[in-house]
């Protein structure tokens, strides 16, 4: 896809990358009962997201959030 001399208007990664950030912030240094809580608190309330949130299925694969991936290999 060719640029058409346009300026970005909105820049997804960099967007995706301050979320996470902001996210990694406020969560660091909680339990993972703790981070639980503080997802569930952000449960949302339109109703097409809620039934999304509902029918989430946990992650699959070798990844693993860091707090799990540094103690991965005491197991």
């Amino acid at each position: 896809m060719k640029n058409d001399g346009r300026a970005k208007t909105f820049d997804c990664l960099k967007w995706t990358r301050e979320a996470r950030d902001r996210i990694n912030a406020e969560i660091a240094g909680m339990s993972m009962e703790e981070e639980l809580r503080w997802w569930e608190s952000r449960r949302p309330t339109n109703p097409v997201l809620a039934k999304q949130w509902e029918t989430r299925k946990p992650p699959t694969g070798g990844r693993l959030p860091s707090r799990e991936r540094a103690s991965a290999g005491d197991r």
